[in-house]
């Protein structure tokens, strides 16, 4: 792989984390998010503990996780996870998960294996989220690299090409795992699939052999559910102006979005490690024609993930309220589905207009109900 340089996309080199430190450590917008976690932090001594870390690593530990449990702490009822005995200490893993919030999703699977004396993996974010110097050195530090998502058809291509080797570079060379999410962008609808698209970039850099190259890249699956989903409001209005019209975002919208997701209040949260792939599941793809192996592969990985999604009882109202029946009523009161009611009626309000918010509200419930009926069809 000596041909690529990845140096534009990987996270900050040794090299690079002092001086990227020092600017985080000084910025008015960190200070701020600091504050905002933990308002009785002394910034200046805050600042003057960062200038003494030296890598990613010690960043995370001694930053991000801190910070991390904070937003656990202000904006959470529970945080859990399950699944951590499928995760070996010194293999490295390729998690591909459902992607709920731009950065609670991989941050909160960050605390866990920070928590359990386990490596953090390498975490793909779009180059959009990268709007200034100091989402960029944040991001950079926290061990994360850049997906370039515009640009032509053959852009793209190319793109998606040097993603592969990058990620084939971490997990074999760097001996490091990767996260990244499912599909471009975030779950607007509560539906998790995986795009295909993003299974073909992976093999892009292999041998050409299904089989070995997939075995290869133990994918790990992985399932984030949200009692409140992060944003939720915001996805209903995105998702109805895109069923109504060209719905096209606001210059700061991922930022907002980012800082809106770690605040809102998001009940019971659940991280799922799901079972690896198994060498017999991937053979089965493989013996497939060309063009449905990589369907069944992704619909294997789906299998996981939505068996492994932790439905809470605002996901059963929502699939009651939507259906018109009460077969879910054992798994909530009737004061938990008020004032769940409550709450949607009250989220719809902040639509585009009066005539919207009915149609708003059928988005939002679908986006509670969706876990619900995709791990019904698991199950059955």
């Amino acid at each position: 792989m000596a041909e690529f340089d990845f140096s534009s996309i990987e996270p900050y080199g040794a090299d690079e984390v002092p001086k990227a430190i020092s600017r985080l450590a000084h910025s008015p917008a960190f200070a701020r998010l600091v504050k905002t976690m933990n308002p009785k932090t002394d910034v200046e001594s805050f600042a003057a503990m960062m200038e003494c870390i030296t890598t990613c690593d010690e960043l995370q530990y001694m930053v991000m996780r801190p910070l991390v449990y904070q937003i656990v702490q202000r904006s959470m009822t529970s945080f859990t996870f399950d699944g951590l005995e499928y995760i070996e200490k010194d293999q490295p893993y390729l998690f591909v998960s459902n992607h709920r919030d731009i950065t609670l999703d991989a941050s909160l699977l960050d605390v866990v294996l920070l928590s359990n004396q386990i490596k953090t993996p390498e975490i793909g974010f779009g180059n959009n989220l990268m709007k200034n110097e100091f989402i960029t050195d944040l991001f950079r530090l926290n061990k994360m690299f850049t997906i370039i998502r515009d640009g032509s058809r053959r852009e793209f291509y190319n793109n998606s090409v040097f993603l592969s080797n990058y990620i084939h570079h971490v997990l074999f060379d760097k001996q490091n795992s990767v996260w990244i999410a499912q599909r471009n962008g975030r779950t607007k609808n509560g539906d998790d699939r995986t795009d295909q698209g993003l299974l073909k970039m992976f093999s892009m850099a292999g041998t050409g052999d299904f089989e070995a190259d997939f075995n290869r890249l133990h994918i790990v699956p992985v399932a984030v559910s949200y009692e409140y989903e992060p944003c939720d409001i915001m996805k209903s209005v995105a998702e109805y102006t895109s069923q109504t019209g060209i719905y096209e975002k606001t210059p700061h919208e991922d930022v907002l979005s980012m800082m809106f997701g770690i605040s809102q209040q998001k009940g019971d949260v659940h991280l799922q490690f799901c079972k690896p792939l198994g060498e017999d599941e991937v053979a089965q793809c493989a013996g497939l024609v060309k063009n449905e192996r990589f369907t069944a592969l992704a619909e294997l990985i789906d299998r996981r993930i939505h068996n492994g999604y932790k439905l809470h009882k605002t996901n059963y109202i929502a699939a009651d309220l939507l259906k018109g029946e009460a077969e879910y009523e054992d798994f909530y009161t009737t004061g938990q589905m008020e004032s769940f009611i409550e709450y949607a009626e009250h989220s719809s309000l902040k639509g585009p207009s009066m005539a919207a918010r009915e149609q708003v509200m059928d988005i939002l419930l679908t986006i509670y109900a969706n876990p619900v009926f995709n791990k019904l069809k698991v199950e059955r």
